[in-house]
């Protein structure tokens, strides 16, 4: 049982970073987060100062991270969530259902805002769209970010086991750095 569980895991995660799987994508994103899949909203409905960021670091035998930062319109927000994955507890043998729990969500100040879009112009996030590294194994980790602004959706990742020294994973661990997360 225990095996059939890790290959469950295993093809889910595999699932997720799979090319061209945009309807699972938003219905994982959707269903299992409880986020909005920045991919299946309509950026040209977005007012021109509205910006969503959502930086998503999964792992194929680990919990998964999301962190959300969002502005829309003065209002500016962080949110932080753990993704537990469904496994079963090897003293009981009991199955723990896979949840989701929000370790962090408030507002943000102008200035900690700010910090932020600096983060994002120096990385020069919104001109990495063709960044997507290949992967060099199938059963690590990896880094996905989705951002949109009016008429603008950017989504890049960093394949599968990527090098600390890598872009996107030097990027997520500033992000940490700069909100204490």
């Amino acid at each position: 049982m225990k095996k059939l569980l890790l290959l469950f895991i295993i093809l889910v995660a595999c699932n997720l970073y799979s090319q061209n799987k945009d309807e699972e994508l938003c219905h994982y994103f959707s269903n299992h987060l409880k986020e909005k899949p920045l991919k299946c909203i309509n950026s040209s409905k977005l007012k021109n100062d509205d910006v969503i960021y959502q930086f998503f670091k999964w792992s194929a035998f680990k919990e998964d991270d999301l962190i959300r930062i969002e502005k829309k319109g003065k209002i500016k927000t962080i949110v932080k969530k753990k993704i537990y994955k469904g496994s079963y507890n090897q003293k009981t043998g009991e199955y723990q259902e896979p949840r989701v729990e929000i370790l962090k969500e408030k507002k943000l100040t102008n200035e900690q805002f700010n910090r932020f879009s600096t983060l994002i112009t120096k990385n020069n996030l919104w001109e990495k769209t063709d960044y997507n590294d290949d992967p060099i194994c199938s059963d690590g980790g990896g880094i996905m970010v989705f951002a949109l602004q009016k008429d603008q959706y950017l989504e890049i990742d960093n394949g599968n086991c990527s090098p600390n020294t890598e872009y996107l994973n030097q990027l997520y661990n500033e992000l940490i750095t700069l909100f204490n997360l």
